[in-house]
């Protein structure tokens, strides 16, 4: 009796620890995709930071910009990739310019010149 009440604790022990083993897995699993997907998220806010305050140094060469094929380019040179909508509408005294980047961010910026 006795040995069997031991051997019905270790199979109880067994399943147990499987179950919280195999939980905690897909837990850091399913953490890792997000941790991911957050990763890729703020490295475009950081590109697109930097892209702004491109256009800030550049007002004067406001005319250098192009946008195409979901691209924006700056004298030619890629600038900006995965730009799905984009405007830039230049005024006497301001320059406005909406941006969505991937469906994900969408911003609109206005400098004073």
């Amino acid at each position: 009796m006795k040995n069997s009440f031991s051997l019905l604790e270790v199979i109880l022990t067994l399943i147990i620890s499987s179950i919280v083993i195999i939980y905690s897995t897909l837990f850091t699993k399913e953490l890792f995709f997000e941790n991911r997907v957050n990763q890729q998220l703020e490295i475009q806010k950081i590109d697109l930071l930097s892209t702004k305050i491109f256009f800030e140094k550049h007002q004067n060469e406001i005319e250098k910009f192009k946008y195409s094929n979901q691209n924006l380019y700056f004298n030619n040179f890629l600038l900006l990739e995965n730009i799905k909508e984009f405007t830039l509408n230049k005024s006497a005294n301001k320059i406005k310019i909406f941006i969505n980047l991937d469906d994900k961010i969408v911003q609109t910026w206005e400098f004073l010149q």
